[in-house]
Parts: C-alpha cells; structure tokens; sequence
C-alpha cells in the first residue's frame, strides 16, 4: 500500500501506515489532503487526527473518497480515540482517492472545456500575462448594450466548493435549456470558474507567484499591480464598468464546512464611498433575491469588509460599484448541491430587473 500525491493538486500530510490502516495528521486546523491511495486491502480503514479547529469539518462533512479516482463523496467519519476519527472504505483492491475537499484543478477545468467547447453558444478563451494564464468562458452575444454579469471563481486555489458551482454555471449555460437560451438572449455571461493557479499552489497559500511566494490571491485586487491573473481579470471588469455595461458581479468561494450555510453578501461602505439609503434598500433586496432557494442559503450586509483588498471592497472604494461575494458550503452537500446552487444563481439573477443601482450616483 502507498500513498502517492504526484496528481494534480496533490498534496499530503505526515501519515502512518500500520497494517490496514492509513492514519493522517490534519494538525493544527484542518490541513489540506489530496492523495492517491494504491495497493490497499480490500477493507481499508483511514483514520484522522484534528484538533478542535478541524472537528468541524469532521462532524459536517467528513473525508472525501473515490474508488479508482471516480467522483468523490463524503464519507462520515466517527470517533475511535480522542482526536482520531476513522472509517472503514471497501475497496476491493483498487485504488483510492482521499481529500479533505473536492479536488479541482487544471485537470478539472481541461475537462470542462472539452465537455461544453462544442456546447450551443459557448465560447472560451485563454489569456497570458507574466507566464500565468487564466481561462474564461462567455455566453450570449455582445451588442454593445446588453448587461454583463461576472462569475469569478478559483481566487482561492483550495475554495474548491466555489469552482464547482461556477463549473456548473459554465455547464448550464453551455446545455442550450431554456435558462440557458433566456440568459443569453437577455446579457453577456462571462465565468472564470479557476482564477487561482492551483497546480502550483502550495498548502497554506491561496496563491502562490513565481518566486514561490504564498499570498492572500482574492484581496489583491486592490495591489498595483495585482498578479498576473488577478490583473487580467481586474482589467477585464474595470473596462465593463468604465462602459457602464457591468451588472452582477459575485466571487465564489468556499469556508467548506467552517460554516453549515452558504453565505451570500456585499458591503455597504469602502474607502471614502457608502451606499446612500436607495442603494442600501435595493442591494438588500437583490441579496434576498438571489439567495431564494438556493441550498443552505443565507444572507449578510455588513458595514465593513472583514479584509481589505477583495473584490467588493476595491470595486466600491475605487468605483462606487456594488459587487458580491458567495461562500459555497459543503456541509451535508457535494457536487449535487453545488450544482443546484449554481442553478438557483442562474435563475434567481435573471428575476432583478434593474441593475442601474450597482452604480454611484457620479458614475
């Protein structure tokens, strides 16, 4: 039996193999695992050692696992001493995948662009700064008037439950169903489900530059310059707003299962810039609109950012514009809720019919 990390996104953490049993030490938090187990018995038990920081994600998700690589799925973890949880897995002898979040990296989005490249109005294209590059994909056609809406995914490598749902969003529109033909008949869709390059992201960083240097990537927005794909994108939304073509912006990220909701929200004040009282009525009101249905869905509207740099907090401090931002939950969900609460965003964006607030009164 070996535990292999020499895939995409792998990486492990000191580990134990006694027997049939492979124990891994997730100490301190909830450490990062994504490795290949091969050669292993039939029954294989796995066992965990966290803290108390790492016990939720013990008790609302537990570990991942698939047979042969195949789609993971949570599987519960009970307590057998202390801080050790464990499972038994029956493998028949084949090879399995064991991560504390569902993996995706460029192997995932090199799939989504071959399963959708062909799809009804899907087009996608690459762009490279400084050795880095960053995927997006695009729905409708562009006639200079069309509100555009933004979903920017990835800006944490390791907030897989975020690129998940915007992987769904690229798959919905690209499917040609009735959402997908109203959405592009209405706006341009523009998705970045991977921001972040993961491949080469190291365990404790969200982002890591060339000179292997780990940093917060989602609050470097605000950087001059940002890195490379953070900057691409930057300049990408900044035109559209310079154009007064932007709408609905949101980022999706994931807290995994530190949170049991998945928690949409954006800011009413930044810089020298605050939301007058319209404002404040209407982005409250756009909050619920779009978190309606959406699985373990809930809102916020804080005064404040909690970190300087994100998204929301650069846009409406430097332009005056309202953006939002989405935690994916993965607490008692998995790739089926995420690709609900893609769905839900989808149609719940399409039922604001005014995005005219989303600016300033100067803009």
């Amino acid at each position: 039996m070996k535990v292999l990390t020499a895939l995409d996104g792998g990486v492990s953490q000191p580990y134990e193999i006694e027997g049939e049993t492979v124990t891994f030490d997730l100490r301190p938090g909830q450490k990062i695992l994504n490795v290949l187990i091969t050669d292993p018995p039939e029954e294989l038990r796995i066992a965990v050692r966290v803290d108390e920081k790492g016990k939720p994600f013990v008790a609302r998700q537990g570990l991942l696992t698939g047979v042969d690589g195949l789609a993971l799925s949570a599987c519960p973890l009970t307590e057998t001493a202390g801080d050790t949880y464990g499972a038994v897995l029956r493998t028949d002898g084949r090879a399995v995948r064991v991560a504390s979040r569902y993996p995706y990296g460029r192997d995932g989005l090199e799939k989504l662009i071959c399963d959708t490249g062909g799809g009804d109005g899907c087009r996608w294209q690459v762009r490279r700064k400084a050795h880095r590059q960053v995927a997006t994909f695009e729905f409708g056609e562009d006639d200079g008037r069309k509100p555009m809406h933004y979903f920017i995914a990835g800006e944490d490598a390791w907030e897989t439950a975020g690129t998940w749902t915007a992987d769904g969003m690229v798959r919905i529109l690209a499917s040609g169903d009735a959402l997908a033909e109203s959405f592009k008949a209405r706006c341009l869709v523009r998705i970045v489900p991977l921001a972040s390059p993961y491949s080469a992201t190291r365990e404790k960083a969200s982002y890591t530059t060339l000179e292997d240097q780990g940093l917060y990537g989602a609050a470097t927005w605000g950087d001059a310059p940002p890195p490379p794909e953070y900057d691409l994108i930057r300049a990408d939304v900044e035109e559209a707003i310079a154009r007064r073509r932007l709408a609905f912006m949101l980022t999706l990220h994931s807290w995994q299962a530190q949170s049991e909701s998945t928690g949409l929200e954006t800011v009413k004040s930044a810089g020298h810039n605050a939301l007058s009282a319209e404002r404040v009525e209407w982005a409250g009101h756009v909050l619920e609109t779009l978190i309606a249905g959406v699985p373990h869905g809930k809102t916020s509207f804080p005064q404040k950012i909690w970190h300087p740099g994100l998204a929301r907090d650069y846009l409406l401090a430097a332009h005056d514009v309202i953006t939002f931002r989405v935690e994916v939950t993965t607490a008692g969900q998995g790739y089926d809720g995420f690709r609900d609460t893609a769905r839900r965003f989808l149609e719940n964006v399409l039922r604001v019919e005014d995005w005219s607030p989303v600016y300033g009164a100067d803009r």
